[in-house]
C-alpha cells in the first residue's frame, strides 16, 4: 500500500508498517485534509500515521466547497526546515504549472516564489497564514469545480487557440485580418457591461451562452483570470487579455496566397538554394519545415539548415534532394505551402572508339551513351554541323543516338564525329575521329578489358574477345616480401569470398579462411599486400569517392548474424594497407547481420552517397552509417511495417532506398519497402511485392527476383520523382541465379543478363519492351553445396559501359558471351569452381 513499507519483526516474519521516511522530493501537494505536503510520499505515509484516508486536492492551493483550508503551523515548520538544509532547486505544485524557485534561506527572507511574487517569512505566524488565505480565497472565486478538476497550461493553450479559431469562423467569416483585430472584437464582445474589464461573471456567463466549455477538458473561459491576471485584481484588462494571445499563431492569424501554394523550384547539383517560406501572419509565426511528414530541424545534416527566419537552406545539393518540401506554421498545420524541388545534372558524354582507320568503302560504326538528369536530348554532329541525317544510305542512327553507322565511307568522311548531349544543365559533348586512308594506319585500342576469375588453384586473368589467359598466379605462389602462399601448401584449395576492382588499380579478394584479404596489382599481376582482418571476412564493398574498402567478417562459418565489420582507408594507394573498426553501436560489433553500401557502378553515384546502412540479427530497422566519420548516426525503425531487411538497394535518382523485408525468426516475406535517403521516412510499401530487388546502373528501373519452386518472376519498375512505378513482370521456369546490368543497345539504359543455377541457359530481358530470349549451352552450373560464403550458385558479370562481354562460371569452365550478339564467345575450360570475377579496363592515352 503507499505510504507503508515491509520490515522484519524479531522473529523474522514479515510485517508491514508506515514508511519510515520518504525521499527528499519538493513538488507540493494538496491534501483533503488541509495541509500542504512537500511530495506525494509525505501524503501517503501521513494518511498511514494518522489513520486517516487522506487524498490529493487538484489545483493551485487547498480548496474545499468554498473554504480555504491553510496549512498547520507543525506541517509548515517542518516543510520550511527541510527547504532550509536543502540546495535550492525548482519546487512545483503536483498537477499544475505554478513554479516556485526559492532562494537560498536567509534570516529575513526564507523562500521568494517567483510565480506568485509572495514572500515568505521565516518567522511563521497567522500573519503568513491570513496572506495565504487570502489567496486562496481569491481563487475560489475564479471557479471552485473547475479548480478540483484542474485545468494544465498546455489544456490552456488549447483552449485558447481553439478560441481564436471559432471566433475567427464565428466574427470574421473568411476574412484574413490581423489577430490583434480579432483578439479586439473577441474583448467587446465578451465585456457585455462595456467597462473596458472582464469580470467573472461575464467570462462565465459567455462560456455558458457559447458553450465553450468543449473548447478543452478542465479548462473555462474563467481560466484566463487564473493565468493571465497579473495584477491579481480579479478581472482582465484589454492590456492582459492582449498579452494573453499574444504567443498564438492560430488559422486566423496565418495565410497565405492561393497562387503561392504550390512552389516549383530547380538546382543544379552542387549548388546551394534558399527556400523562403510564404505563410504568413500577425506577429510572423515560426515556421516548420518538413519532407515526407519529417520536421527538418531534427534531421541534423549540415546541408539541410532551417534558420529563424523561416527559411529552408540547402547546401550542395545532390540528387536525392529533389523532392517536395512543406512549410507551415508552427502551430498551424492547415495552411501549407508545398515547395517541389528538381536538380539537374550537367549531360555526361562517352563514346568510343576515339580514333578509328578505315578504308574507302568499308562501314565505321561509333558508339555514344549519355547520362544526365533530366535525360539530355542527344543529336550526332560532324565538326560543329549537324549531320544530314536524310541521307538514309550514308548514315544510320541507332536507337535514341546511341550508335551512329557511316556505310560506305570515302575520303570526305574523314572527321571528327561529336555526340552531344543537352538538358537545362547544359551541353556536354565527346568526339569520336574517323580517319579514311587508302592504307589505314593501325590505331591502339582506347582500352584493353581483362577479367580475374578466383577459383581452387589459384587466379587466372583471361582477355575476354579470343579467350586468351593472359596471366595465371597460382595458389603455391609465395607472396612477395613474405613466406606465405597465396592459398596455402600444395594440395589445399583456394576459397573466397569477393573480390572487387579499386581504383582501377588493385583488385581485392577476401579470403574468410585464412582471416585477410589479399590485394592485387592489376599491373604487376602479383600479390603486393596483404591485410589481416577478425575471423572470416566475406563481403566486399569498394567506395570511390572516398577510396575505402569496407569489409563484412562473417566471425562464423555460416551466415548466422554475428559479423564484425572493418575499413581499410586509402585503398587505392600505394602504401601498407590496414583495417580499422567503426564506431560500434552501444559499444559492441556482435549485433550486426548486414552491411549495405550504394554501389560503385551506378552512372551517377559521383554525386556521392554519404550514406550506408547496417542491420542486426532480427531487428526489424536499420543503423544509418556515416561512410567518411565511420560511424552510427541514427536508427530507422521499421517496426511498424514488421521489416527485417534482408537486401537493401539504392537509387542515386530520387534518393530511393529499396529493400527486401523479411519477418523476424522466421524469416517469411513481407513486401518491398521504399524510403527515403535522405530523411529515413517511408515513402512507399508493397506487402505483396516479396523479393530480391536490383537498381539499374542508371538508376531508372528496378528489377525485383522473386523465387518460388516454380521459377522465378521478374518485377520491373521505372524509378520516377513520385517513387516506383510498375512497368511489366516476366515469368520464367528458370531458377535465376544471379543477373547483371549490360547496355542498351537502343537506348541509353540498361538490359539484363540472368544466368540459372539448374540448367544451360541465360535469359536476356529487354527492359524497354519486355522481350525475351535465351542462350543456351553455358554448361552446368556448380553443384548447391559447393558454392561457400554466400556466393551465388551461378554468377553472371558484366565488363561495364561499352563492354562488350560478360563471363560465366559453369562447374569447371568459364562462359564468356557476346552481349552485342547474345552468342556464345568462347568457352575456357580447366577452371575447377570459379566462385568470383572482376572486371579491369587498361586505358590508353
Amino acid at each position: 500500500m503507499k505510504g507503508h513499507e515491509c520490515t522484519l519483526t524479531e522473529d523474522g516474519e514479515a510485517k508491514c508498517v508506515c514508511q519510515r521516511q520518504c525521499n527528499v522530493h519538493h513538488k507540493l501537494v494538496c491534501g483533503s485534509d488541509g495541509h500542504i505536503y512537500p511530495n506525494h510520499c509525505e501524503l501517503h505515509r501521513a494518511a498511514c500515521l494518522t489513520n486517516t484516508a487522506i487524498s490529493i486536492e487538484r489545483g493551485v492551493h487547498c480548496v474545499k466547497h468554498g473554504k480555504g483550508w491553510a496549512p498547520t503551523l507543525e506541517h509548515t515548520n517542518l516543510y520550511f526546515n527541510q527547504l532550509a538544509t536543502t540546495t535550492p532547486t525548482n519546487l512545483a505544485l503536483e498537477d499544475d504549472n505554478t513554479t516556485i524557485e526559492p532562494s537560498r534561506p536567509t534570516e529575513d527572507n526564507l523562500i521568494t516564489s517567483n510565480a506568485e511574487e509572495t514572500t515568505i517569512s521565516s518567522t511563521v505566524s497567522t500573519n503568513t497564514f491570513s496572506n495565504l488565505d487570502a489567496e486562496i480565497d481569491n481563487e475560489i472565486n475564479v471557479d471552485i469545480e473547475e479548480s478540483k478538476r484542474g485545468c494544465s497550461m498546455q489544456e490552456y493553450e488549447i483552449m485558447k487557440d481553439n478560441l481564436l479559431l471559432y471566433n475567427h469562423a464565428r466574427l470574421m467569416s473568411q476574412d484574413n485580418h490581423s489577430k490583434d483585430y480579432l483578439v479586439s472584437i473577441m474583448f467587446s464582445h465578451y465585456d457585455q457591461n462595456n467597462n473596458g474589464n472582464l469580470e467573472i461573471s461575464e467570462l462565465k456567463t459567455i462560456t455558458s451562452q457559447e458553450h465553450f466549455e468543449t473548447l478543452t477538458t478542465g479548462c473555462t473561459l474563467s481560466s484566463m483570470i487564473k493565468f493571465d491576471d497579473t495584477n491579481h485584481d480579479g478581472k482582465l484588462s484589454i492590456n492582459e487579455f492582449y498579452t494573453a494571445f499574444s504567443k498564438l499563431y492560430s488559422v486566423s492569424v496565418v495565410s497565405l496566397d492561393k497562387a503561392l501554394e504550390t512552389n516549383h523550384l530547380s538546382a543544379r547539383v552542387d549548388d546551394n538554394v534558399e527556400i523562403k517560406c510564404d505563410v504568413t501572419g500577425s506577429p510572423v509565426p515560426p515556421i516548420v519545415w518538413r519532407r515526407n511528414q519529417l520536421d527538418l530541424s531534427t534531421l541534423n545534416e549540415e546541408e539541410v539548415r532551417v534558420f529563424n527566419d523561416g527559411s529552408l537552406y540547402l547546401t550542395r545539393i545532390q540528387l536525392q534532394h529533389a523532392g517536395n518540401y512543406t512549410c507551415h506554421a508552427q502551430r498551424n498545420k492547415d495552411v501549407v505551402q508545398t515547395h517541389v524541388l528538381t536538380v539537374h545534372t550537367i549531360p555526361e558524354v562517352h563514346v568510343t572508339p576515339r580514333i578509328q582507320s578505315k578504308r574507302p568503302g568499308e562501314d565505321a560504326t561509333m558508339y555514344c551513351h549519355v547520362a544526365g538528369e533530366p535525360f539530355p536530348k542527344v543529336e550526332w554532329l560532324k565538326n560543329d554541323e549537324p549531320l544530314r541525317l536524310e541521307n538514309a544510305h550514308k548514315y544510320q542512327i541507332v536507337g535514341n543516338g546511341t550508335a551512329l553507322k557511316i556505310k560506305s565511307i570515302n575520303f570526305a568522311d574523314t572527321g571528327a564525329y561529336m555526340c552531344q548531349a543537352t538538358n537545362i544543365g547544359g551541353l556536354t559533348r565527346d568526339i569520336s575521329s574517323l580517319v579514311v586512308q587508302e592504307q589505314p594506319t593501325p590505331t591502339a585500342p582506347n582500352e584493353e578489358r581483362r577479367f580475374f576469375a578466383f577459383h581452387e588453384w589459384g587466379v587466372s586473368v583471361y582477355e575476354p574477345s579470343t579467350c586468351r589467359l593472359y596471366h595465371q598466379i597460382q595458389s603455391t605462389d609465395i607472396i612477395p616480401g613474405t613466406q606465405e602462399y597465396v592459398c596455402g601448401d600444395k594440395g589445399i584449395k583456394c576459397t573466397w569470398g569477393r573480390a572487387v576492382n579499386v581504383a582501377n588499380r588493385y583488385v581485392y579478394a577476401s579470403q574468410p579462411d585464412r582471416d585477410r584479404v589479399i590485394i592485387i596489382s592489376k599491373v604487376q599481376m602479383v600479390v603486393v599486400d596483404v591485410v589481416s582482418t577478425d575471423k572470416y571476412p566475406v563481403d566486399l564493398y569498394y567506395i570511390p569517392h572516398l577510396d575505402q574498402v569496407w569489409v563484412l567478417n562473417w566471425r562464423s562459418t555460416n551466415d548466422t548474424g554475428i559479423k564484425t565489420i572493418q575499413v581499410i582507408r586509402d585503398a587505392g594507394q600505394k602504401r601498407k594497407h590496414h583495417t580499422v573498426h567503426p564506431e560500434p553501436i552501444d559499444g559492441q560489433f556482435d549485433l550486426v547481420k548486414g552491411l549495405y553500401i550504394p554501389s560503385a557502378d551506378q552512372e551517377l553515384s559521383h554525386y556521392s552517397f554519404k550514406y550506408g546502412y547496417v542491420t542486426h540479427t532480427n531487428q526489424r530497422g536499420l543503423y544509418k552509417l556515416d561512410l567518411a566519420n565511420l560511424r552510427y548516426v541514427r536508427s530507422v525503425d521499421l517496426t511498424p511495417y514488421n521489416c527485417v531487411p534482408a537486401q537493401i538497394q539504392f537509387s542515386a535518382l530520387y534518393g530511393l532506398v529499396v529493400m527486401e523485408c523479411l519477418e523476424p525468426i522466421t524469416g517469411r516475406p513481407t513486401g518491398q519497402l521504399t524510403l527515403d535517403y535522405l530523411t529515413d521516412t517511408v515513402v512507399s510499401s508493397k506487402p505483396s511485392l516479396p523479393g530480391v530487388p536490383y537498381i539499374s546502373s542508371d538508376s531508372r528501373k528496378l528489377v525485383t527476383l522473386d523465387r518460388t519452386e516454380k521459377g522465378t518472376t521478374l518485377i520491373v519498375q521505372e524509378v520516377t520523382p513520385t517513387g516506383l512505378s510498375f512497368a511489366f513482370d516476366v515469368k520464367t521456369t528458370l531458377n535465376i541465379s544471379g543477373l547483371t546490368f549490360y547496355p542498351s543497345q537502343t537506348t541509353h539504359s540498361y538490359d539484363i543478363y540472368a544466368s540459372a543455377n539448374d540448367k544451360e541457359d541465360i535469359l536476356f530481358l529487354n527492359l524497354l519492351t519486355g522481350k525475351v530470349e535465351i542462350i543456351t549451352g553455358v554448361g552446368k552450373a556448380i553443384a548447391p553445396q559447393l558454392a561457400k560464403w554466400g556466393n551465388p550458385v551461378r554468377l553472371i558479370k558484366g565488363s561495364g559501359l561499352f563492354g562488350q562481354y560478360m563471363v560465366t562460371p559453369a562447374n569447371e569452365a568459364l562462359f564468356v558471351i557476346n552481349g552485342r550478339s547474345r552468342t556464345i564467345n568462347c568457352e575456357i575450360g580447366a577452371v575447377v569452381h570459379p566462385s568470383a570475377v572482376v572486371w579491369t579496363v587498361l586505358k590508353y592515352h
